[in-house]
């Protein structure tokens, strides 16, 4: 025994000596343990796992391929500027996105340690529209300007589309005895502080799922969207739901003394800017000292745009906040925002206006129905367009000459008038309450809601609305730029993904009145074994110069609006689902609005919508989506507004 003892001491000395164990400090050899720091060994020899240098902690490439077309067939013909006499073409297949967004997204991501990370985003477009010139950028390259693979940086190069999507940015978290602080710099962030500062707005779930948004992420299964939304009251968002965009320096803080947190904002919003080096910038911040019920906040934005590159004339905004949200009782929620603010040009000299944002929850512990009350006011010389209401009172300057609608251009900002909104959705110059309401009966669920408000003063005689059925296809017969004053009679205004109209009305200074009402139901069933889900939205709204506790269906309403829109889907099986939707929508005005030339009647406006579609999942990952929509409207009283055609789209989309 003593001489396997010595034998195996031997063969583990040989051992030790060609670094077979060199990443152990003692090796255990019977009763004994042998201590290899004894020896020379050498780490680089030796067929073993040798320790991996101090290199990148992290790195991760992702994203997302996005295939989209539309096919339009237009069977009258439809004028899209009448200044320039331009028509809408009798059939138009378009690749690409009208939305601007890209067809490749690609997600780089690096973390060279556990507490910092960068990332940067590239985008890649593709456009098929029959041109062999410009689109936007290079557009669709000739066979005789396609570089050689002898050369490849001649001719006209493929990837000219290829860009920065977001920036580069970087990410750093830091641990002290003080706080936990973030910091974020470079491209774009996405971020929010309160409803009346920095925040997108999320409305109350009423919407429509028939067309899809470009972000909308690939579920697991096809019918993971409907039952979501059934389910949920909501579908999956990406990290921009509710968020600003915000390029520069974020600084973000937690476990502050006394439990605090801030942020802080240096930088620029999607607002600021153009093609002008004259400074402009945006500044904001946020305190929070959570309470035993909830918390109290103090928040602030403020923009400051220079007209000239003296900086002595400038344009801007100022807002300040205070925020509480407590339980005042059971079953009793108080979240509440009121604050100040100001804007400022050449053109105005503006004294600060109240801003105010009060919602009282009462859940099923207090009353059978859960119901909100919301009361808002928010003064006519309070701008933030980075908010969740809309400028509809100030015409706002602008810091360079380029046209609304055109890229770089900072005149976006008209105001929307007088604007029909939905619930939750406001403006300044108005003050109102909202009452809503959500219950199930048996395999029902049903969300009420009831909106009245009042200008505080007649600033406009517009009357500014939009048309949700076929918004998104009417939004497409202007591609790329948001042109203002456009279709027939030229009242139509193109905004991202949608189309609102205007329309006068004769009485002037008359602080107008508005009422809406919105009932949105839920189904969720089986048929023949397989889910089947109903999905039903109406909103009926009016404007007038009186107050109404509800919606006013009478010709005393200047102007009034209808839409219902029903949706259905049914799971054929794992991997498809089939899909429908039928809309309608009726708008009249009355007589104290304008009226046609030729017929001497006020607006009255009729549309509808069919539609049909398939959800199938091809792979993992990566699904098929196809759409066919039948269409048609008409205003009976203005002769040449009237269009008729049909649309299919084809969106094949894959995320890795």
């Amino acid at each position: 025994m003593k001489k396997v003892k010595k034998n195996i001491g031997l063969l583990t000395s040989a051992l030790l000596s060609t670094g077979l164990y060199a990443q152990t400090n003692t090796i255990q050899v019977g009763e004994s343990e042998i201590d290899s720091s004894k020896y020379a060994l050498h780490t680089d020899v030796g067929m073993f796992p040798k320790k991996p240098e101090d290199v990148l902690y992290n790195f991760k490439v992702g994203g997302s391929y996005r295939f989209f077309s539309t096919f339009n067939v237009q069977k009258k013909d439809y004028i899209l500027n009448e200044t320039i006499n331009d028509t809408a073409l009798s059939r138009n297949l378009f690749i690409g996105d009208d939305s601007q967004l890209p067809n490749l997204t690609l997600n780089f991501s690096g973390r060279p340690s556990k507490r910092t990370a960068w990332g940067f985003d590239l985008y890649a477009f593709q456009f098929l529209d029959g041109k062999l010139n410009q689109t936007y950028g290079t557009g669709q390259v000739g066979l005789n300007n396609k570089p050689s693979v002898f050369n490849p940086l001649g001719g006209t190069r493929l990837a000219s589309n290829l860009g920065l999507l977001l920036g580069i940015n970087l990410y750093g978290d830091f641990e002290t005895d003080y706080g936990v602080f973030s910091v974020k710099t470079g491209g774009i962030h996405w971020v929010s502080l309160s409803d009346l500062t920095l925040a997108g707005f999320t409305g109350y779930n009423r919407f429509m799922l028939f067309e899809r948004n470009p972000w909308d992420p690939i579920n697991r299964k096809a019918i993971d969207r409907y039952q979501s939304f059934f389910g949920q009251g909501n579908i999956n968002q990406d990290t921009r739901w509710g968020e600003k965009a915000f390029v520069g320096t974020i600084l973000e803080a937690s476990k502050l003394p006394a439990d605090m947190s801030m942020k802080f904002l240096y930088g620029k919003t999607e607002l600021n800017g153009g093609f002008l080096t004259i400074p402009n910038l945006s500044v904001g911040g946020q305190l929070k000292l959570p309470t035993k019920k909830g918390f109290i906040g103090v928040n602030s934005f403020n923009n400051q745009t220079y007209t000239d590159s003296l900086n002595t004339e400038g344009i801007g905004f100022n807002i300040v906040t205070g925020q509480v949200y407590t339980q005042l009782a059971k079953g009793f929620q108080l979240k509440s925002e009121f604050g100040a603010g100001r804007y400022y040009s050449p053109s105005h000299d503006l004294p600060w206006g109240e801003a105010i944002n009060i919602k009282l929850n009462l859940t099923k512990e207090a009353v059978k129905i859960p119901t909100e009350v919301h009361l808002f006011r928010i003064s006519e010389n309070v701008i933030n367009n980075n908010s969740i209401f809309w400028n509809s009172a100030i015409n706002e300057a602008s810091n360079n000459s380029i046209p609304a609608g055109s890229v770089g251009s900072s005149a976006l900002l008209s105001p929307f008038a007088s604007a029909l909104t939905p619930v939750g959705q406001f403006t300044n110059n108005r003050q109102g309450i909202n009452i809503n309401s959500e219950f199930e009966v048996n395999d029902f669920k049903i969300s009420v809601a009831n909106g009245i408000s009042s200008e505080l003063k007649g600033l406009s005689n517009t009357i500014s609305y939009g048309h949700p059925v076929n918004q998104l296809t009417r939004s497409r017969f202007w591609r790329w730029n948001f042109p203002t004053q456009v279709g027939p009679y030229q009242r139509y205004n193109v905004i991202y993904r949608d189309v609102y109209e205007t329309v006068e009305v004769l009485d002037t200074s008359v602080a107008k009145k508005f009422n809406v009402m919105e009932l949105q139901m839920k189904y969720h069933g089986k048929f023949m074994l397989r889910d089947f889900y109903v999905f039903l939205l109406n909103r009926y709204s009016s404007v007038q110069d009186f107050v109404s506790p509800i919606t006013v269906f009478s010709e005393k309403a200047y102007l009034r609006h209808y839409s219902n829109e029903l949706e259905m889907y049914y799971s054929l099986n794992k991997k498809m689902v089939l899909t429908s939707y039928l809309g309608y929508e009726r708008i009249f005005a009355n007589y104290r609005t304008t009226t046609d030339l030729i017929t001497k009647r006020p607006r009255n406006q009729e549309g509808w919508g069919i539609g049909l579609g398939v959800d199938y999942d091809l792979s993992k990952n990566t699904a098929l989506f196809i759409r066919r929509r039948w269409y048609n409207f008409k205003d009976k009283s203005f002769q040449k507004d009237v269009f008729k055609g049909t649309e299919t789209t084809v969106e094949l989309k894959l995320s890795f």
